[in-house]
């Protein structure tokens, strides 16, 4: 402390503050260290005035000088790692997206939804992410992207640029209504008329292709952008005996020869790093390659001389090392694709990533927790399609890719070689995220961290819990004992939870999505967060999500935050995909949301695809007087009436109401279920609801935050319940949890460890209730607390923390 002082006052300090700093030194160190403090801040503060009146440039925060220092040091020098990264396969509903990154900088090939999500689960880092490669301007490739760009913005980048096909900048024009950026500046490069990219690590050749479709009247389905990309040559090792020889004298020199470039000696003389060093690493580059359909196929032969590369290094590996595939299977299988892929060297490695070729998503956090809740209520936490397909289809083809093999890590494995009799059998599939090819050093595939299920480890985890398995068997007694009502419920609604946590997903929680079953086939969806068709896709499976959207009669959007409506386009694209492929025109899905969305889907609509087939828009405030009547329009539905009302949230927020027709059981009245979307307590909305059957509402702080719920428009978990209270409603399930309750929220116990709120419900991913379960589900809260008794602890411990500084801050204002 002393010493800082001592520098401190040294740099511009007077010669009577010195003087004091010593004299006060003598008198003893705590003391002077004491009186340092207020001293230092005080001059600290007049600094800052100072420059402030002087005009100076504004203070930079800490973690931006690192990042500058970091970056600007980095520049010259070319990496020793290089190393490639599966961050989505493209299954399951996972994107099909690749990371790439060195000791120094970042690059993401395409970026469909789902991807900030995997790359916070696998803690893959984005601050020094700035350029991001994508081959197509349709949304498997860019539905991530504006979730990205906040994610990145609040790791303090400050410039991203984004590379791919036309109209990219007006892509994110578009969605400035909704993704705001304060500090990231986004840079839009058209790869169609800039072609090159080049920076310390690698140059990148842009291959535009172009759709050979006739009457193809849409301009951004007909170009695909492929990327070449070279790393740059790696100076080999300095010769100290040359560098003797050409008299370069012991220092730095030496250092900036090492990383290949040239100096000048003191005496004129200018040595290269080439004469003083050993030969150059030997030539390496790899390419993402991208044919959507079969239409690209006829004009792939004219990038041959750029895209087919045989050559090898004296060291005997190829010179193109790599080829990563975003093709679709019916691509894949195609003589002409055959064809092509059989003009590239043996040992050249290729890598698919689509949903036929890989079969796990890579979200294991999410079959983590939902293994270990399934213990409580596998009704109400069923084990996800996902898993159940993967693990029951372990058979012969699993054990042939030698996932736990040791012969599988490191090997260069080569696409196999096809003919016609033999079809086209790929020994590289079930490609997972986190598998990794080494690019430099060169060591090929590795695939030892590559994300795997394992639910036995998951199981055997609860059981080493103090308490858990006592509380759990107790918990199954009282479920068998409790008696069923007299009146059996009704089997309709059943609601899934799709994404229950709030503004970015989480690993356990995606973002707002919740799926109402009103009939047999007739499903209606609350919010479509980022995510939402994946979500889908992995609770119910493929075969069984398709029925799913095809019956997809509703989609709502209660306001227009990101979070609440992003994955929109990929459900209205899918249901386009389902039409074509039945060759049957699906009824169009009615889309209620506020009308200020409509530019936002007719910009996608007119530039990136068509979507106008799939939808017809209704505006909630059109519901604001009286309900849509859908008795006689929607008998398919079993919804009688929607009726919406104004929340205070954002502009244009709403709350919903819905009206279903009980199908089986004693009610003779509609069921109710009322869904507050975000907004902080709202008498419009207990209006609204009044004696619902079931009321959905947003809980996003615990109660001890009730200021930051008011400043951000929330409520908090109490004011959630009172608004039930105040509606009377019968049950109560509480959503959209702020991102520090990832697992489970802070809930008002009794001292016998109980909830003492017997109709209050919290609700999780994956979570799929009926009426029936809804009035035992408070039995299971003990369970919970045990299960997640550690991240229970961490939330009371801070709500200690923030209490004590609260009543510091009480006594200070006292004082």
């Amino acid at each position: 402390m002393l010493l800082t002082a001592l520098r401190n006052a040294i740099r511009g300090k007077s010669k009577e503050h010195l003087k004091e700093l010593l004299i006060n030194s003598k008198g003893g160190g705590a003391t002077a260290g004491k009186a340092m403090s207020a001293t230092e801040n005080q001059q600290q503060q007049q600094l800052v005035k100072n420059k402030t009146q002087k005009g100076d440039k504004p203070i930079v925060l800490r973690k931006e000088r690192q990042q500058q220092a970091a970056k600007k040091k980095a520049v010259p020098y070319i990496p020793g790692t290089v190393t490639l990264q599966i961050l989505g396969g493209g299954s399951n509903g996972s994107p099909a997206s690749v990371y790439l990154f060195t000791d120094q900088s970042r690059y993401l090939f395409n970026c469909g939804e789902g991807t900030q999500r995997l790359a916070h689960e696998h803690k893959t880092k984005l601050a020094r992410l700035e350029q991001i490669f994508v081959t197509r301007n349709t949304w498997p490739t860019i539905g991530g992207i504006p979730g990205l760009a906040l994610t990145v913005q609040d790791a303090g980048v400050k410039e991203l640029s984004l590379h791919g096909p036309p109209y990219i900048d007006s892509i994110l024009m578009s969605m400035k209504k909704f993704v705001v950026l304060k500090s990231l500046q986004l840079k839009t490069v058209d790869c169609t008329l800039s072609q090159d990219f080049e920076d310390s690590v690698m140059n990148v050749k842009c291959l535009p292709l172009y759709s050979t479709k006739a009457n193809d009247t849409n301009s951004q389905e007909s170009v695909v952008i492929s990327y070449v990309c070279t790393l740059k040559p790696r100076p080999g090792p300095l010769n100290l005996e040359k560098c003797v020889e050409h008299g370069v004298p012991p220092g730095p020199l030496l250092g900036l020869l090492k990383n290949g470039i040239d100096v000048t000696l003191e005496n004129g003389t200018v040595v290269k790093s080439a004469d003083v060093s050993e030969p150059n690493e030997n030539p390496l580059s790899f390419i993402f390659l991208d044919i959507p359909s079969v239409e690209f196929l006829d004009n792939l032969e004219k990038h041959h001389e750029l895209l087919v590369n045989t050559r090898i290094n004296p060291d005997k590996t190829p010179e193109l090392a790599l080829m990563v595939h975003f093709a679709p299977a019916e691509v894949l299988s195609n003589n002409v694709y055959k064809t092509f892929l059989e003009k590239f060297a043996p040992s050249t490695q290729h890598i698919f990533l689509n949903a036929a070729q890989n079969t796990f998503s890579g979200y294991i956090a999410a079959h983590r927790i939902q293994y270990q809740l399934n213990q409580l209520n596998p009704k109400v936490f069923p084990i996800l399609a996902e898993a159940t397909n993967l693990l029951g289809g372990l058979s012969s083809k699993m054990k042939k890719t030698k996932l736990d093999d040791e012969d599988a890590v490191n090997e260069m494995e080569p696409v196999s070689r096809h003919s016609e009799s033999s079809g086209f059998e790929q020994r590289l599939n079930d490609l997972s995220t986190m598998s990794v090819y080494h690019l430099r050093p060169r060591k090929g595939l590795d695939r030892t961290s590559e994300a795997k299920l394992q639910p036995s480890e998951y199981i055997n985890e609860t059981q080493i819990l103090p308490d858990f398995p006592s509380m759990l068997e107790k918990l199954k007694a009282d479920l068998n004992t409790t008696s069923p009502s007299a009146i059996p419920s009704a089997k309709y609604p059943i609601i899934t939870f799709l994404g229950t946590g709030s503004c970015i997903p989480n690993k356990t929680r995606n973002v707002s999505s919740i799926l109402v079953q009103s009939q047999e086939n007739g499903y209606v969806l609350l919010d479509c967060g980022e995510g939402t068709l994946g979500q889908i896709e992995r609770m119910f499976g493929m075969t069984k999500a398709k029925d799913v959207i095809r019956n997809l009669k509703i989609i709502y959007v209660s306001h227009l935050h990101a979070d609440h409506h992003i994955g929109l386009i990929g459900l209205l694209t899918e249901r386009i995909k389902l039409s074509a492929e039945a060759k049957v025109d699906l009824k169009k899905v009615l889309v209620m949301a506020p009308k200020q969305i409509e530019p936002w889907l007719n910009f996608y609509q007119n530039c990136i695809h068509n979507i106008k087939d799939s939808y017809e828009l209704i505006g909630n405030a059109d519901m604001l007087d009286e309900p849509i009547n859908l008795k006689e329009s929607h008998q398919d539905l079993g919804i009688d009436a929607i009726q919406t009302c104004m929340v205070k949230h954002c502009p244009h927020s709403f709350g919903v109401k819905l009206s279903i027709s009980p199908v089986e059981g004693g009610q003779e009245e509609p069921i109710t279920v009322t869904y507050s979307g975000d907004s902080m307590p709202c008498k419009d909305l207990v209006d609204l609801g009044l004696n619902s059957t079931i009321l959905i509402h947003e809980a996003t702080m615990e109660d001890d935050l009730a200021d930051e719920a008011k400043l951000k428009m929330h409520s908090t978990i109490s004011q959630a319940i009172q608004q039930g209270q105040a509606m009377n409603a019968k049950h109560i399930i509480l959503t959209h949890f702020s991102q520090r309750y990832a697992k489970l929220p802070r809930l008002s116990m009794n001292e016998d460890n109980t909830c003492s709120m017997s109709n209050v419900s919290i609700a999780f991913d994956n979570m799929q209730i009926s009426l029936d379960d809804l009035h035992n589900f408070h039995l299971m809260y003990p369970v919970m607390r045990s299960l997640f008794a550690e991240h229970a602890e961490e939330l009371e411990q801070k709500a200690l923390k923030r209490e004590l500084k609260l009543e510091r801050k009480r006594k200070l204002m006292s004082t």
